[in-house]
């Protein structure tokens, strides 16, 4: 049976429509949350986020990543609704087989289609948290 070793969490807003933040284009990125862990060898992290997001302009695609240290371990695209509604976007991922330590775990979200023709703002709420099990 897994034990839990370590558990953290960043909250950057709680509410929707509680912030209003620009999605940059690609290359760049928002950091949206950053926190760390504690691993054990050949343990598991599981990792799940929440982000509200608001089409202003066209069909933006944002592209988030998780970040292990400087390393990208995941990433997802979620495409935006129509121009002005509310989309929660949320998803789960496990880093698995990890190295006894300590782990800066990061997510960030761009925009990769034409910031020309699309654009999104976060409005979140904007929730990462970790679990690290052993």
């Amino acid at each position: 049976m897994a034990q839990i070793l370590d558990f953290s969490k960043s909250i950057t807003a709680s509410f929707s429509q509680s912030i209003s933040i620009p999605i940059v284009a690609s290359p760049s990125s928002n950091t949206l949350a950053q926190f760390g862990l504690t691993t054990g060898t050949g343990g598991n992290v599981w990792l799940d986020a929440s982000v509200g997001t608001q089409t202003t302009l066209g069909s933006p695609d944002l592209l988030f990543t998780i970040l292990r240290g400087s390393t990208a371990i995941f990433s997802i695209t979620a495409s935006a609704l129509s121009v002005n509604q509310f989309d929660p976007i949320s998803f789960s991922f496990v880093d698995s087989n990890l190295t006894a330590g300590y782990f800066a775990y990061t997510l960030t979200v761009s925009q990769v289609n034409s910031a020309v023709l699309n654009s999104a703002n976060l409005v979140g709420p904007v929730l990462f948290s970790g679990l690290s099990l052993v």
